[in-house]
């Protein structure tokens, strides 16, 4: 059954639905997760609170991303937090109503797996560690055949950094972070959160310094690790300034060198009009945007930022990393 005929919220006896049902061992009731609804099927689902009698409390919907490989599978990824989900045990299955049920409450009509009882696991925290595609090698953009984008931002982490992350939450799109090592003590948080919402960090050198070694980009990338035990797998030459030399470096320290193909130049403080028309005016499908989270005064890149996304989104472009744009994926690890 396509997904787009499932309902988000099925309490109506003429619903469809397919839901995994999850509950915290040691407390009464139910929370679900749903995919399904008519619009943005790929990116929300559906959630319900149900009270120990069944009865649904509370739903609504959260940021999700979803994809079907094939006809027997749900990739479903979001953040447990987000539906209300924290780590615990639990106890959980997948409960079904494909069709009508005319004359009967959807609970008669309901199919389940397991077909009885329920199965148990723990929810442990888990925090990116790293990425794969670290290996020498220089690129300035994605594939061109789809239209993703990556949104990059250089020179931080700043002041400014927290109110990107605010957007970048708000709009349930992730960026990728090359951050300058003399910049990360008293950040520390920073970084955390950045990888915690699903974006994405990049070394930017020690003290942005042009055509660095080895030395240079493995000490950036000690500072990386030490706050966040994530390692990098990018590295974005300062003032986009590179050789075979530097290339070389960055790929013995396990990092691939990533410039850019969308240049607004905010670091100019041009204003958020000229950086917004000069994005939206150069994107295309593969594009990496390069603009700055910290060096200066950012408030104008904050700005045009929304409407950046709004615009491209409308045009169908989605965002992703650029690890992820690359073909490549972050790494994740449980701990605690």
């Amino acid at each position: 059954m396509a997904l787009s005929r499932l309902e988000r919220t099925p309490r109506a006896r003429s619903s469809s639905f397919l839901c995994l049902e999850l509950r915290r061992v040691g407390r009464r009731g139910a929370r679900r997760i749903c995919p399904g609804g008519k619009r943005a099927t790929s990116r929300r689902v559906g959630t319900e609170l149900l009270n120990a009698a069944g009865k649904v409390t509370a739903n609504g919907t959260v940021a999700a991303h979803l994809k079907r490989p094939g006809a027997g599978k749900i990739v479903l990824t979001l953040l447990p937090a987000d539906a209300g989900l924290f780590p615990h045990r639990y106890r959980w299955r997948v409960v079904a109503v494909l069709g009508r049920c005319p004359g009967k409450a959807p609970a008669d009509c309901e199919q389940s797996l397991p077909a009885k009882g329920e199965r148990a696991f723990r929810l442990r925290p888990v925090r990116a560690v790293g990425c794969t595609g670290g290996s020498a090698g220089f690129v300035a953009n994605g594939p061109r055949a789809h239209k993703t984008v990556a949104l990059t931002f250089d020179d931080g982490p700043s002041e400014y950094t927290p109110g990107f992350l605010d957007l970048l939450r708000r709009k349930h799109v992730h960026g990728t972070f090359f951050e300058i090592g003399q910049e990360i003590a008293g950040r520390e948080d920073t970084l955390r959160r950045i990888l915690a919402e699903g974006s994405e960090i990049g070394n930017h050198t020690t003290h942005h310094g042009a055509l660095p070694g080895y030395a240079d980009l493995a000490a950036t990338n000690r500072s990386i690790r030490a706050a966040t035990h994530f390692e990098p797998c990018l590295f974005r030459p300062p003032g986009g300034a590179y050789n075979s030399a530097v290339i070389a470096a960055a790929g013995e320290a396990g990092l691939r060198t990533v410039n850019w193909d969308v240049d607004p130049a905010d670091w100019s403080t041009p204003g958020s009009a000229a950086v917004y028309s000069r994005v939206v005016g150069a994107t295309q499908p593969g594009s990496i945007v390069l603009m700055h989270d910290g060096g200066g005064d950012r408030s104008g890149t904050l700005a045009a930022l929304p409407s950046i996304i709004d615009t491209l989104q409308a045009r169908g472009y989605r965002f992703a990393t650029v690890t992820e744009l690359l073909g490549e994926r972050l790494l994740y690890r449980p701990y605690g």
